[in-house]
C-alpha cells in the first residue's frame, strides 16, 4: 500500500510542476520543444516509482498474513473492550462518556491482558463513583478523567 501512496504522490507532484512550467511556455519555435520536454517529464514521473517496486511486497504467503492479523487484532480487542464499557456506562445512565484502552495480547497462549483503560466522562458525574461502578461490575480498574467544558 505504501508503494501506491508513493506513486500517487510522485505523479501528483510532477503534474503540478508541469502545469506551473506550462504557464511559462515560450511562443514560436521553442513551443514544440518545451511541450515535448514537459511530456517526457510527466512520463518519467509515472514510471520513476517503479524503480523501487518489489513484487515480494505483494506476495500472500501465510507468515505475512498471520503477522498482519497479529498487528490488527490488538485494535480489534481494544475496540471491543471500549464498546462494552461504553454500552455498560450507557445502561447505567452515564451519557457522553468516551473510552480509550490499551491491550496486551498473546496469540500463542490465547491470553488477553488489559494494560490500561481510560474513561473520559462529562463533569456532571462523580469520577470515583464511575471508577467503582466499572470495577465492581466489569472487574476493570480504569482511570477516570473529566472531559471538561
Amino acid at each position: 500500500m505504501d508503494f501506491f501512496k508513493e506513486w500517487c504522490l510522485c505523479v501528483c507532484t510532477a503534474l503540478i510542476i508541469a502545469v506551473v512550467f506550462s504557464m511559462f511556455t515560450p511562443q514560436g519555435a521553442m513551443k514544440k520543444f518545451w511541450k515535448v520536454t514537459l511530456s517526457v517529464f510527466i512520463f518519467v514521473s509515472f514510471i520513476y516509482p517503479f524503480k523501487d517496486f518489489d513484487a515480494a511486497d505483494f506476495s500472500l504467503d501465510n507468515s505475512g498474513s498471520i503477522f498482519s492479523l497479529e498487528e490488527n487484532s490488538g485494535s480489534i480487542y481494544e475496540n471491543e473492550i471500549n464498546a462494552q464499557i461504553k454500552a455498560f456506562l450507557k445502561v447505567k445512565g452515564i451519557i457522553g462518556a468516551n473510552v480509550k484502552s490499551r491491550v496486551k495480547y498473546d496469540l500463542d497462549t490465547s491470553e488477553i491482558e488489559i494494560k490500561e483503560v481510560e474513561i473520559f466522562i462529562p463533569d456532571d458525574y462523580d469520577s470515583d463513583e464511575v471508577k467503582k461502578l466499572v470495577f465492581n461490575e466489569l472487574g476493570i480498574n480504569a482511570r477516570v478523567v473529566y472531559l471538561g467544558g
